[in-house]
This record gives C-alpha cells, structure tokens and sequence, in this order.
C-alpha cells in the first residue's frame, strides 16, 4: 500500500505538467488577444455582484452535471442524473482520475491502440496499451475522436471507457449505443472555444463515480466558477 500511496503522490505532482504539455497542442489555443463576448462578460458580472464568489459543489455545478447528464443519456438507455457526473478542470485530468480511481496504477494495462490523444499521460503513469484483439484484461480505453471509428466500441468487457472528447455537444452522433455501465470523459473546449476556461467531466454509475471523485478531490478540489458559468452561458443559459 505504500508503495502504491507514493507513486500516486508523485503522480498528483506531475500531473500539472503533463496536462500542460498536451494542452499546448490544443488546438482551440489562443493566439494574440483573446476576443470575449460582451454578453458572457455580463453573464459573469452578474454572478459576481450576486455573491458567486465562493468555490462552486465539489462534483461541479448542478446545472451543468444535468445538462452533461442529459447529453450523455443520448447513448445510453436514459439520462445520468446529475450525482452520476463529475465537473473536472480538463479532459486530461478526467482521464486521470478515472484511471486512478479504477486502481489501474501502478502496472496497469487497457485495450486501446496506439496514439491515442492521452497516450502521453498513459505512458507516464505506466499503463500499458494492449492490442485491440487481447482480451485477457477486462478494461477497454476507446476515443471517438480517432479512427477506429463507432462500431470499434462494441465489445464484452467488464468496463468500458468511453472518450467523447469535445464533441459532444455537437451534432448526435448516429448509430451510437453505449453500454448502460460505460464511463464516459469529455472536454468542453469546443463549447467554449476560449483558452483559459477549458472544462472536462466524468460520468459513470454512482458506486464507481465515488472513488474517481475521490482522487479528483485529493487532484485539485473543484473547477473554478467562472470556467463553470463559461460553459453554462456557452450552452444557451442566461441570468
């Protein structure tokens, strides 16, 4: 246990740096002066003058939790409920505390395939990427960002990790049909289109959200407010 206790702690350290590097390819990275709309400007005048100044509910704002839940409901057999959605600072650290939270370090190992958009944070946390073919382990990495494509995340495995990336909120992607028990990560980048106010999230059952939310605690606390009422405003909600 303690050896377990001591790579994680490093892995907390590094994790800042690793989700750097990655965001420094992103390409929603602004370049010169950053042009932010009037009206979310007044959007978060608003809730400052109104006491929003405070850290928001741990897991994330409600509001936002739901809309993600509704969001991700789309491919599953219902709606997740807003206690089956975790607010994260970046897609990256939902990644990561998931693979944490599923005691996947040190040594783990994950169906995927090679490049994946994390690869880098896997390979630094030492989890090993088998062959789409191996299934002699029972947790699955897929993107959908990728190549490999919709019909690649049908499979029999135990659990299933499903990256949305950021598009979700996008156009409904047809013929998609995840496993009820699938845990899905995301990005609000796109939705924001803003550098500096980058989001991700987790949304899985409630029994396996608990222990991701519980190394998204020890990782950094909360996502900041404001990032959180970008991506409200974002997504059509006014004051």
């Amino acid at each position: 246990m303690s050896n377990k206790v001591s790579t994680v702690a490093e892995a907390l350290s590094e994790r800042a740096k690793v989700a750097l590097s990655g965001h420094s390819k992103n390409r929603f990275q602004a370049k010169g002066s950053v042009q932010i709309p009037q009206g979310l400007v007044d959007s978060l005048r608003h809730h400052l003058e109104n006491g929003e100044t405070h850290y928001p509910d741990r897991p994330g704002m409600l509001q936002l939790r739901k809309r993600i839940g509704k969001e991700v409901g789309k491919y599953l057999d219902g709606t997740r409920d807003e206690s089956e959605v975790l607010i994260t600072a970046s897609e990256g650290e939902a990644v990561f505390v998931t693979i944490l939270g599923l005691d996947l370090v040190p040594g783990g190992c994950i169906l995927g395939s090679e490049g994946l958009l994390h690869q880098e944070l896997f390979d630094w946390m030492g989890i090993e990427i088998r062959r789409l073919e191996d299934r002699s382990t029972s947790i699955a990495y897929w993107e959908l960002n990728t190549k490999m494509g919709v019909k690649s995340c049908k499979g029999d495995l135990d659990t299933e990790i499903y990256a949305f990336g950021d598009i979700l909120f996008g156009e409904e992607i047809e013929g998609l049909k995840l496993k009820p028990d699938t845990i899905v990560v995301g990005s609000l980048s796109s939705v924001l289109g803003i550098h500096g106010f980058d989001l991700g999230f987790v949304s899985a059952e409630a029994s396996v959200l608990k222990a991701i939310t519980a190394w998204k605690q020890a990782s950094s606390i909360c996502a900041p407010s404001p990032s959180q009422r970008v991506a409200l405003w974002a997504l059509g909600e006014r004051p």
